[in-house]
């Protein structure tokens, strides 16, 4: 059963956690912006949910154990990842895909864009997902827009050379495919980028990033130089776990 002992000496840090079954076998993976507080709270509802799956899964829990990750953002992309690999038996919500969000990136298209959706198509796209909270979806959206210039624009894109990009390309939130300003290859390896990104595989995204950085600079090319180590800055702000805290 969980208890206070149980929860003293879990970190106030972001992070995903594990209820565990005296047998070692993982009943239930969340998500938390402070992993102290969230898991302290079932205490608290189990006693509210009398009878419910709150109550059911405090009492069969045994052990909690924990990820410590750098973000809310980063604790929710590893909670799906970590749920479609275990199948956790009280994880019923976020197996029940209905009206849970996923992202997709239209690799289907020449210029993918990365969208929110509500359901998997047979389309050739990729999905990520599903996931816990909308909001924070939506906020990794954002981020990777922030950090990716990635299009937002609706539409099936044709190049051409003499067609007037939008606002978003000179706000350089976008590399206009639409103007011809970036071509097919380059554009999708900054979208393999962004599937690394919600694969977890942020490191590798790091040393690809790191790299090319280094040869801009050999090649005098600064300013490119510059805007590729602040892509990395960004990536290792939101999303770089952080091994130190691994238990």
């Amino acid at each position: 059963m969980l208890t206070k002992e149980m929860v003293v000496n879990l970190p106030s840090l972001p992070g995903v956690y594990f209820f565990l079954s005296r047998s070692g076998e993982i009943l239930y993976i969340g998500k938390a912006k402070s992993l102290k507080k969230r898991v302290r709270s079932y205490l608290y509802n189990s006693k509210q949910n009398r009878w419910g799956k709150i109550k059911r899964l405090v009492q069969h829990a045994t052990q909690v154990e924990y990820q410590v990750c750098a973000s809310e953002l980063e604790a929710l992309l590893l909670e799906s990842r970590l749920i479609k690999h275990h199948q956790p038996p009280y994880n019923t919500s976020l197996k029940s895909v209905r009206r849970s969000p996923f992202i997709k990136i239209s690799t289907n298209e020449d210029f993918p864009k990365v969208t929110i959706v509500f359901k998997e198509e047979a389309d050739k796209a990729r999905y990520f997902g599903p996931y816990s909270s909308l909001r924070w979806t939506r906020e990794v959206i954002e981020v990777l827009h922030r950090i990716f210039p990635i299009r937002t624009c609706d539409g099936t894109i044709t190049p051409l050379p003499d067609f007037k990009p939008c606002f978003s390309y000179h706000l350089k939130r976008c590399q206009a495919p639409c103007a011809a300003k970036v071509d097919r290859k380059a554009y999708r390896a900054m979208i393999r980028d962004v599937i690394r990104i919600l694969d977890g595989r942020y490191k590798a995204v790091i040393k690809k990033l790191t790299i090319e950085r280094n040869q801009e600079a050999i090649a005098l090319r600064f300013e490119r130089a510059a805007a590729l180590q602040k892509r990395i800055e960004q990536i290792e702000r939101v999303f770089i776990y952080l091994d130190v805290h691994r238990r």
